[in-house]
């Protein structure tokens, strides 16, 4: 599989026909944002193929991967909407926003996740360190990205994942925000520089902390950019699940409540085994799910990704989360429950600056909680 340099180059995988497309238009017809007919799809698809503006989609779209699974050809039209998004915004004159700059793990000597690293107490610096070396031959190891690197005690002493390996250096990242806001160069830097230090794992299965990682390192990186890991990718929602479901990990304390359950957008590319897992794991923790009119591979995005439109206003962000909380708000639950660190952080940014009293809950901290650990609950 060769490796791809651009985002055109994974519309169309490989193994298919140059020609696969046939503008049915059903990606956008089944969009859960644009909803378009028919006739309106098709030809919104053919100003996309042909590189021309369009009169919606490069506007309202949130990049949420849905497209994906709904081609009926088996075509991947994310890759093909982010190509042209990021041409309008190049032709623009607009460049990346340096608060999204600051974001990429490793770009910079200083970035948010590398300044935070260095904040931590030396406690936890002997963590990262422990982390950063090559842990023995394990069926299953623990790849923990950028988020959960800043609070690596947490999971170092975690007693529900006392029995898995762990792996993490610090510059190691999915690339999921450069590959999110265009900076295609960039994230193949990052990937083949990630990928260097993962292979260097001996292990049948790598378990990701976070569920970006586990879409980016068992999706993207070989369906959308021809790079493959030696080994299988799954997340810790679904290990979790396989380890509960066998009758090896028990659950010790129980909530007692229901709460609304937010797939983040890119679980559609997690699937089934994905939205099964982390609906099983709360309700064996004792947390009746109840679920937003928009759901499982026709969730709304939270709108972090739809900071890269109208030429990177950020505004747009705070747009697309409203629809969300908008969507929460009306199953009348008080508390929801994300999957996604960028859920929680957007979700919850956003819910605050309207006034609202909604919480926003971090799903694997209240299902490590339930599996015996001192994690907070928040």
């Amino acid at each position: 599989m060769a490796t791809n340099q651009t985002y055109i180059d994974a519309f169309i995988p490989q193994g298919k026909k140059d020609d696969a497309c046939v503008n049915c238009g059903v990606c956008l017809q089944k969009c859960p944002v644009m909803k378009m007919g028919k006739a309106e799809s098709r030809e919104e698809f053919q100003r996309l193929l042909r590189g021309e503006d369009t009169k919606r989609v490069l506007n309202e779209c949130t990049f949420c991967y849905s497209c994906n699974t709904f081609c009926p050809q088996g075509l991947r039209p994310y890759n093909l909407i982010m190509e042209r998004i990021v041409e309008k915004n190049r032709k623009s004159g607009t460049g990346i926003p340096e608060t999204l700059d600051y974001m990429m793990t490793g770009k910079n000597e200083s970035g948010y996740f590398f300044d935070s690293y260095k904040k931590l107490p030396a406690e936890d610096q002997t963590v990262l360190d422990k982390w950063s070396e090559v842990p023995p031959k394990s069926a299953d190891v623990l790849f923990v990205g950028c988020v959960g690197r800043t609070f690596p005690r947490r999971l170092e002493n975690s007693k529900a994942l006392a029995g898995l390996a762990k792996f993490g250096p610090r510059d190691a990242c999915c690339g999921e925000i450069p590959h999110r806001f265009g900076d295609y160069e960039y994230f193949s830097d990052l990937v083949e520089r990630t990928r260097s230090t993962l292979v260097q794992l001996k292990t049948d299965r790598l378990v990701c902390y976070c569920g970006s990682c586990s879409n980016y390192l068992g999706n993207i990186w070989p369906k959308d950019h021809g790079v493959d890991l030696p080994f299988a990718v799954i997340s810790l929602y679904q290990w979790l699940w396989e380890k509960y479901s066998a009758g090896e990990l028990p659950i010790v304390r129980k909530f007692s409540k229901e709460i609304a359950i937010s797939d983040s957008c890119y679980t559609s590319e997690l699937g089934e085994g994905f939205y099964n897992a982390v609906r099983g794991l709360h309700e064996a923790a004792g947390m009746k799910t109840v679920e937003l009119s928009n759901n499982r591979e026709n969730s709304l995005c939270c709108g972090f990704a739809a900071g890269i439109r109208n030429n990177y206003d950020q505004t747009q962000v705070g747009t697309e989360a409203k629809k969300k909380i908008d969507q929460i708000t009306a199953t009348g639950m008080k508390e929801v429950s994300v999957n996604c660190p960028g859920c929680w952080a957007g979700i919850g940014g956003v819910a605050k600056t309207l006034g609202t009293e909604l919480k926003v809950r971090f799903a694997i901290s209240d299902i490590l909680w339930a599996f015996g650990d001192d994690a907070p609950k928040t």
